[in-house]
């Protein structure tokens, strides 16, 4: 496959030279006139590559639309199924495991809370460390 693709290489090189030579030195006329001529020419060679490589591109993916179209809604349904599991998960951690955590933090806040306005305390300052230079 490298080999082909380097004698592939090889002969775009020398017809590209060649088109180029004889462009540029076949013709009578300004200098400019003949670089449009091989500009023009190399547009039309790359929109002609253009329109093959998309044209396989398309034709790929519609063969893999076609190829894997019962093998999709399979996996759709157990993406589906998996989907519903995980809410389940979901609510169940919320229910069970979550909620518990968060009703003893709020009760353990309205503790302190009494205890601050009972004894009459303030919030203990918190100490922070000075950054020295």
């Amino acid at each position: 496959m490298k080999k082909w693709a380097i004698i592939g290489g090889i002969i775009g090189v020398i017809v590209l030279a060649l088109i180029i030579g004889l462009l540029y030195w076949g013709a009578e006329g300004p200098v400019t006139a003949r670089l449009r001529d091989i500009s023009i020419v190399f547009i039309s060679l790359f929109s002609v590559i253009t329109t093959v490589l998309l044209a396989a591109i398309v034709g790929a993916i519609l063969w893999l639309v076609l190829t894997l179209r019962n093998k999709v809604v399979p996996l759709l349904e157990t993406l589906a199924a998996t989907a519903t599991r995980v809410r389940g998960t979901t609510e169940f951690m919320t229910e069970q495991a979550v909620s518990p955590v968060i009703q003893a933090a709020g009760a353990f806040a309205k503790f302190r809370a009494v205890t601050r306005v009972a004894t009459g305390g303030k919030k203990r300052p918190v100490q922070r460390k000075h950054k020295t230079p």
